[in-house]
């Protein structure tokens, strides 16, 4: 069991307030992802949880019993670092035996316990190899390795993985979600990545100066987003986004959601666009597009699949009324679009201008 609960946590630096009044609930099992800007309050987080930066006020709970007051190496809990933090003159055997020894287990046990997460991380054939004679993804796996054999309750990740190359992140991502599969332990995994974020978790929660922004599985966060900030933040390029006419609500598509045509379509929405930029990604096209909202030029990006558009052609784009989302004056989402009345009007081709 490893369910992790927040109640009423404030944490300050000095006369900064960082976190203010956070309730918060962790499930138990899951692949939790903390993500969010830098100083958005998520390692403040993750460092409250592993015992090393302490609540300023309130308490946390792990499976019900209170442990702010708790040592960090009695509270079921291992961390795997950004920086791996594993012992350069140790062999791999060494770095995954060490917790084990200064805890006095068994010699024996201490062998079995150590093949049988060198088997799951696939370090089985380096145990005699220095550090410095890996991989950096195998590097990794010995850091994994070292907090897996302390079989916790709760695995504290924070950046494990933002040290490595592009292409070897894509596969330890692959290779952490597997063995989250294996453990099925609770994993809490903290990232300014919203790539990672969304690849990996069960459960995302988006902070932002210190306040949960949505909290909810990666598909709700993305096309159900709760405000401005959630709904820029998680996706590549962001959502589109710009003020309709009454100067205080705001429309937002998503860039794989524009349509884009030589002729006029009968879109919910509809824009003539001139292409300023066109970058290939392999089978998409990105685009960036300017078009006109209340005599204003206004650039937006769009993701295609149609690859036949060239810089500087003067085309439509449009959106379906489905992929439309929409915002009050402080950035927070309007799901009920009959309120709208006033900020735009219809032609009778069902072109909405804003």
């Amino acid at each position: 069991m490893g369910e992790i609960v927040f109640k009423n946590i404030c944490k300050s630096f000095g006369e900064t307030k960082i976190i203010d009044d956070l309730d918060l609930t962790i499930k138990d099992g899951e692949f939790t992802v903390l993500v969010g800007p830098s100083g958005c309050g998520k390692t403040t987080l993750l460092r409250m949880i592993a015992g090393i930066g302490p609540a300023t006020s309130g308490e946390l709970y792990i499976d019900d019993e209170e442990i702010s007051d708790v040592p960090p190496g009695k509270r079921g809990i291992a961390m795997v670092f950004q920086n791996y933090a594993i012992y350069p003159t140790m062999t791999v055997y060494g770095n995954i035996e060490f917790g084990l020894k200064n805890k006095k287990v068994p010699k024996a046990e201490r062998k079995k316990l150590i093949a049988e997460v060198a088997e799951t991380v696939g370090l089985t054939p380096y145990l005699d190899r220095k550090p410095s004679e890996l991989s950096g993804g195998q590097r990794q796996r010995v850091a994994l390795a070292r907090a897996m054999v302390k079989k916790p309750k709760v695995f504290l990740l924070d950046e494990p993985l933002s040290n490595l190359d592009a292409k070897l992140r894509v596969s330890m991502r692959t290779e952490l979600i597997e063995l989250h599969h294996k453990l099925k332990t609770t994993f809490v995994y903290v990232t300014h990545d919203q790539t990672e974020a969304m690849s990996m978790a069960d459960t995302i929660i988006l902070m932002d100066h210190g306040e949960i922004q949505q909290l909810a599985p990666p598909e709700v966060i993305y096309n159900d987003p709760n405000n401005v900030f959630t709904a820029q933040f998680i996706g590549t390029p962001p959502m589109n986004i710009h003020l309709m006419k009454d100067g205080k609500t705001q429309i937002g598509y998503r860039p794989e959601k524009i349509q884009l045509s030589r002729e006029q379509g009968q879109w919910m929405y509809c824009r003539r666009a001139k292409i300023m930029t066109r970058e290939m990604l392999g089978s998409e096209t990105l685009y960036k597009l300017q078009i006109k909202v209340m005599d204003k030029e206004v650039t937006v990006m769009s993701k295609s699949l149609n690859m036949d558009f060239a810089v500087d052609d003067e085309i439509y784009v449009g959106v379906e009324k489905e992929d439309l989302y929409y915002f009050d004056a402080e950035g927070l989402r309007i799901r009920d679009a009959s309120v709208l009345t006033g900020c735009y009007e219809m032609t009778k081709e069902g072109e909405l201008h804003d």
